[in-house]
């Protein structure tokens, strides 16, 4: 596999754009040539996309473009201030937390093809340590929402016990207490719903999307809540209804059985669990937001 742009001299211009753009200077001009002068290439394919001459491709093996199966799709590149920032701020604005799900299954394609446009989500120097688990069927949604109950009755046991919530103290801090005082008694709450067959955790989702990954590169979490948001979006446009599910990334990060129950590798941290559907829920009207403070010097 070749990690470095590939030239194709007969149809470059030497025109340098592909040069000035490149942010690890692997690209340099030598003898009225575009040469590699780096192995250094972080895969940005800044090069490819700036030159209109088609002189730059990439190894296959190294990077490639994406295709979508659930839905046509055409490749159109919007320059800035070529799309309706009216549009795109209501497109957004639309897209709701959905807690209410129809009984009907999401295909393995539309899975398949909103992990595909995450991948295309920024990332801090291109790492895209990123890994997808996508979960499809309710049972398996279900069961692994037993999983996680069993998690929360261990820690509620350990929680209600005043000994060991201060005694944890000196090791982890006031987490245990702080569970105790402002969650307990909602996952107290969770669990009686669950043991009744209610699924308040996964809102009865048919499916789900776990975004984990190595905690290496520049920015982990904030690449994997990038490509999260992108399946949120994309889920929108083709009727789906996506949540963010807090408390199941938490008892994940914090249970090598669950890891383990998974497949997710024990080094591993999730970023991001999605629940994902068809909403039983129709919004008429964009949300409201509280007031916010904002400084511009």
């Amino acid at each position: 596999m070749i990690s470095a742009p590939i030239i194709d001299h007969e149809q470059c211009t030497l025109c340098r754009q592909c040069v000035t753009v490149c942010p690890q200077r692997v690209l340099t001009v030598e003898r009225d040539a575009i040469k590699t002068v780096k192995d250094e290439c972080m895969l940005c394919s800044h090069c490819y996309t700036v030159c209109r001459f088609g002189a730059i491709r990439f190894d296959p093996e190294a990077l490639t473009g994406i295709a979508m199966k659930s839905f046509p799709y055409t490749e159109r590149m919007y320059a800035p201030g070529a799309f309706s920032p009216s549009d795109l701020v209501n497109f957004v604005r639309s897209r709701r937390s959905t807690r209410r799900f129809t009984g009907d299954p999401v295909g393995a394609v539309a899975l398949s093809d909103l992990i595909t446009f995450a991948v295309t989500a920024p990332s801090g120097s291109n790492c895209q340590t990123w890994e997808f688990l996508a979960i499809n069927g309710r049972e398996k949604v279900w069961n692994l929402a037993l999983e996680i109950r069993k998690f929360f009755i261990r820690l509620n046991r350990l929680a209600k016990n005043p000994l060991v919530r201060y005694l944890s103290v000196p090791f982890i801090g006031t987490a245990l207490v702080r569970y105790f005082n402002e969650h307990l008694e909602s996952v107290e709450m969770g669990l009686k719903d669950a043991e009744e067959g209610k699924d308040i955790l996964f809102h009865d989702a048919p499916a789900l999307i776990i975004i984990h990954g190595r905690n290496e590169g520049s920015t982990p979490l904030e690449d994997a809540q990038y490509a999260s948001y992108n399946i949120t979006l994309l889920a929108h446009a083709l009727g789906l209804g996506t949540c963010y599910i807090g408390y199941a990334v938490e008892s994940i990060n914090r249970s090598s059985s669950i890891k383990a129950y998974l497949g997710i590798p024990s080094a591993n941290r999730v970023h991001a669990v999605l629940a994902v559907g068809y909403p039983d829920v129709k919004f008429d009207k964009l949300a409201l937001r509280k007031p916010f403070q904002a400084r511009i010097v």
